[in-house]
């Protein structure tokens, strides 16, 4: 493993990465930062409350940012525990019409707070990092949501997540202080000058926080597609790319690359069911394998691509390429790829496979609702 982090461990388990997350903060000393697209009121989220509050109160600093969208009912119910507790959440980008104190402002307040969210309603925090005492960091596509536990009330969600320990944690705690306070952002960056002086661009933790930054990691993951040379292997709930992305793949299987993509059969976002099959005929036409998840929902987001892999939030569709901020971690340790790797040929049995000849027996309604979805990828 290189030397960016002391320890790496991922999990392919919904409920093991919470029993270990819940250990390390019941363990947590100076600090706890949660920056999450979903915080549900369910059991898995008022549990998750309950350990954090009990934390606060032995005197670890909580601070949570959580996405205006993604969890808007987290404002009916655990906004008030946290508060009561005298623990600081933060919304990123709420909705046009909310506030907490929305009838109490004046016009003029409110036209300008309606129209600076609304201009905003399409960039929204999809990251998912938990930072305790700025030396242990969790990432992946886990949500605080009971979807991703063996409590649910389907088969729970398939998922994957990583734990790190190191000093170059705080590059992730850095970048949740630019949301949470811009002045402890500068603060803390001349503390860590000393980490900053390398290459983060080159470094495991791809933060896109910045135009500039999503553009750099798309630009590279096109440039790691087309200098493949085995396989290109992509884990995905949502295929919706940009139209070079679907090109590279597709001449990466004409030159014999192993490219296999999987993706949900299953969504919580049912209009992708129609709008993903837009690529499918291009793509299978050129040799690339499409293959169906069908056990349950399928919300792991990795890329695997020859040797190197990633785990984090990032969806291979227009919002997180184009629009939301996102975090992935290319994984360092060999026997953490190897589970990976395993993991994703157990997940693509070929009875899923989507062939030329399944296409062919689509409805010319599907195809036509499938080519009218797209107008809308934008969105998505």
């Amino acid at each position: 493993m290189g030397n960016y982090w002391d320890k790496e461990e991922i999990f392919l388990d919904g409920d093991h990465y919470f029993d270990r997350l819940i250990s390390d903060i019941d363990q947590a000393k100076e600090l706890i930062t949660i920056e999450i697209y979903i915080f549900n009121d369910d059991s898995l989220g008022n549990m998750i409350a309950q350990h954090l509050i009990s934390a606060h109160q032995r005197g670890v600093k909580v601070q949570i940012i959580v996405d205006g969208v993604g969890s808007y009912s987290f404002f009916n119910k655990l906004y008030a525990l946290f508060f009561g507790a005298g623990i600081k959440v933060k919304m990123f980008h709420p909705l046009p019409l909310y506030h907490p104190v929305y009838e109490k402002l004046s016009f003029i307040k409110k036209v300008q707070v309606f129209f600076t969210r609304l201009w905003r309603i399409n960039q929204r925090n999809h990251r998912k990092i938990i930072t305790i005492d700025g030396q242990i960091m969790y990432s992946g596509s886990f949500n605080f949501s009971i979807e991703h536990t063996k409590d649910h009330h389907e088969v729970k969600w398939k998922d994957m997540g990583v734990r790190v320990e190191g000093e170059n944690v705080k590059i992730a705690l850095l970048h949740f202080k630019k949301i949470w306070r811009i002045r402890d952002y500068f603060r803390y960056r001349k503390q860590i000058k000393h980490l900053l002086s390398k290459k983060l661009k080159n470094s495991p933790l791809r933060i896109n926080h910045s135009l500039f930054m999503k553009r750099y990691y798309y630009r590279d993951l096109l440039q790691k597609i087309n200098r493949s040379k085995n396989r290109i292997w992509l884990m995905t709930p949502y295929f919706i790319p940009k139209r070079n992305l679907i090109r590279m793949l597709g001449k990466a299987a004409q030159r014999g690359v192993d490219v296999r993509i999987l993706i949900s059969s299953k969504t919580d976002v049912k209009m992708f069911q129609t709008l993903q099959f837009f690529y499918y005929p291009y793509l299978t036409q050129k040799g690339v394998k499409i293959f169906h998840y069908v056990e349950t929902v399928l919300h792991a987001k990795t890329f695997i691509i020859d040797d190197w892999m990633t785990i984090g939030s990032s969806n291979l569709n227009h919002r997180s390429l184009l629009h939301d901020l996102e975090v992935d971690l290319s994984i360092q340790d060999p026997k953490n790829k190897e589970m990976m790797i395993e993991d994703f040929i157990q997940s693509t049995p070929p009875q899923v496979e989507i062939t030329i000849e399944h296409l062919k027996q689509r409805t010319f309604f599907d195809k036509f609702l499938s080519r009218l979805s797209f107008v809308f990828k934008y969105w998505f």
